[in-house]
């Protein structure tokens, strides 16, 4: 009876020792998860930046948005240059927003958007024409943040 006892005894805390280990493990994991989420999102903007060293028409575009430049006064071609672009940006939000929903990124990542490129009266209107292709509860949020100073 008496070896019994230890022997519960040794197995009660094996279980509490292991389901120690596991709430460990469970946190580094997460932990590497929520840091290599924003490993890819600092990526995705670096990509956006070097596009926009490498090409002056995108650079030159995006320079002209800060200063009011609409769809209408720039060519087709440029347009679908800047409009290609800015999908990229859009989608990159889109992707800051469904690691926010998951859980893997704070409401902080919303802070380093750089909201104001998607201000600009040409992104309004690239916006205009493009929300429906994004999920609904996503644009809500995203007009949400982008109208909000």
């Amino acid at each position: 009876m008496n070896n019994r006892i230890i022997l519960e005894g040794v197995g009660l805390f094996s279980v509490i020792g292991s389901l120690l280990f596991v709430g460990v493990e469970i946190r580094q994991n997460t932990a590497a998860v929520r840091g290599a989420t924003q490993q890819d999102i600092s990526y995705q903007i670096s990509e956006m930046y070097k596009i926009g060293v490498e090409n002056d028409n995108i650079a030159s575009i995006m320079t002209r948005s800060y200063k009011g430049l609409k769809k209408s006064e720039i060519t087709d071609t440029e347009f679908l240059q800047f409009w290609l672009f800015s999908m990229l940006g859009y989608r990159r939000v889109e992707n800051i927003y469904l690691q926010y929903k998951n859980g893997f990124l704070t409401e902080e990542a919303f802070d380093r958007i750089g909201m104001s490129f998607y201000r600009t009266p040409i992104q309004l209107e690239i916006w205009k024409e493009r929300k429906e292709d994004f999920d609904p509860e996503f644009a809500a949020f995203f007009e949400k943040l982008r109208d909000t100073e």
